[in-house]
C-alpha cells in the first residue's frame, strides 16, 4: 500500500518540531516544544509525544512511517548515535525507544541531512544535482548532496561540516576539539562575542535588547542589534561570516558545486552572515568555481521537518519494493 503521509521530526537544542507531511510535501499538521533539558529519555518522551499529537485520527496504514533528525552523529547504516555535541543522546536507541512506543517504523539521520533532503526535494534546491547544505543554529549543520544523493561516507557520518578545522589556533568547540567552525558560528559562539562586546561602552544596542545585562546576551540578541546598526553587532557577524567564507572556499575547490544553501535559525535571520560568506567565495575561490550560487534556504524552519518526512517515504517506499 502506499501511504499518504510520513512524519517528521527535527530534533534541535533549542527546540522539537514535528509535522505530518504529504507526499508532495505540504505539512498538515505541525508541533513543537522545547527540548528537554533533563536527560536523553525526556527527549524521547518529547519526541513520542509531539508524533503522537500530529498523527491523532489518522490510520496506521496511512503513515509511511517517522523520519527524525537529530543534531548527531549518526551511523545511518547502524542507525545509532555515534556523537552529539549539544545533547545528551550519544549511545542512546533513540530509534528503539521511539519505535517500541509508536508502532511506526522509524529511520534517524543528521539533521543537516534531513535539512538538506528537504531544501533538495521541496525548497532551494530542488533540480540542483550538486549543492552543499549549511545549517546555522545552535551548532552548525551541513549535508552535501553530489549526482544528486545525500553523501553519507563509510558509515553515514560524512557532512559534519561544522567540526571542519577553520583556524588552527581558534577557540575551543563545544565538542571539545579547537578551530573549528562551529566555535565561530553556532549560537553560544555568537552569544560570547556579544557578551564580551556587552561589556564595553560600544555595543550600547547588544547590551540594551539584554535588559541592561551583559551576561544575559544572547546570539538573537547580536543578530537584532545588527539589524539596528549597532557597529559592534555587525562587526561579530562580518567576522564570522568570513570564518564561513573561507571554510566554504575550501569545500568549493574541492567538491565544485552549484549551489550553497545557508539555512537554521542564525542562518536565516542574520543576512549578513550570508552575504560576507558569499563575497569571501566570489574572491577566493578557485577560477572556474566563483560562479557557485550562496543562497538562503527556502523552507525555514520547516526543512529538517519535510526533510525528516521525505527520508521516511523513501525508506517506506524501498521496502515496498522489496516485497514485490
Amino acid at each position: 500500500m502506499r501511504a499518504s503521509y510520513a512524519v517528521g521530526v527535527d530534533v534541535g537544542g533549542t527546540r522539537i518540531a514535528a509535522g505530518l507531511v504529504e507526499r508532495k510535501g505540504r505539512i498538515l499538521r505541525e508541533a513543537r516544544t522545547l527540548t528537554p533539558k533533563n536527560g536523553p529519555f525526556a527527549i524521547a518522551d518529547a519526541i513520542i509525544d509531539l508524533i503522537d499529537e500530529v498523527s491523532d485520527g489518522v490510520q496506521r496504514a496511512e503513515i509511511a512511517g517517522v523520519g527524525i533528525g537529530v543534531p548527531a552523529q549518526v551511523d545511518f547504516a547502524k542507525q545509532t548515535i555515534e556523537f552529539c555535541t549539544n545533547l545528551p543522546l550519544a549511545g542512546v536507541d533513540v530509534r528503539s525507544l521511539v519505535m517500541t512506543r509508536v508502532k511506526h517504523d522509524v529511520v534517524l539521520d543528521n539533521d543537516g541531512h534531513c535539512a538538506g533532503i528537504g531544501e533538495s526535494q521541496f525548497g532551494a534546491a530542488k533540480g540542483v544535482r550538486d549543492f552543499v547544505m549549511i545549517t546555522l543554529g545552535t551548532g552548525v549543520g551541513g549535508a552535501l548532496f553530489l549526482s544528486g544523493e545525500p553523501y553519507r561516507g563509510a558509515r553515514g557520518l560524512g557532512g559534519e561540516i561544522g567540526h571542519m578545522v577553520v583556524r588552527l589556533d581558534g577557540p575551543q568547540c563545544p565538542c571539545g576539539g579547537y578551530g573549528h567552525l562551529e566555535a565561530y558560528l553556532g549560537r553560544p559562539a555568537l552569544a560570547a562575542r556579544g557578551r564580551e562586546a556587552a561589556r564595553s561602552f560600544a555595543a550600547q544596542t547588544i547590551r540594551d535588547l539584554a535588559g541592561g545585562d551583559p551576561d544575559a546576551v544572547t546570539a538573537e540578541n547580536v543578530v537584532e542589534a545588527a539589524k539596528r546598526g549597532d557597529e559592534s553587532a555587525r562587526e561579530i557577524l562580518y567576522e564570522a561570516g568570513h570564518v564561513l567564507g573561507q571554510a566554504l572556499v575550501g569545500i568549493v575547490n574541492l567538491l565544485n558545486p552549484k549551489a550553497i544553501v545557508i539555512g537554521g535559525g542564525i542562518g536565516e535571520s542574520a543576512p549578513l552572515i550570508v552575504e560576507q560568506a558569499a563575497k569571501i567565495i566570489g574572491e577566493e575561490a578557485l577560477a572556474g568555481r566563483r560562479d557557485v550560487s550562496v543562497i538562503r534556504a527556502a523552507l525555514g524552519n520547516d526543512a529538517g521537518v519535510m526533510g525528516a518526512a521525505a527520508l521516511a517515504f523513501d525508506e517506506h517506499d524501498s521496502r515496498e519494493a522489496l516485497h514485490r
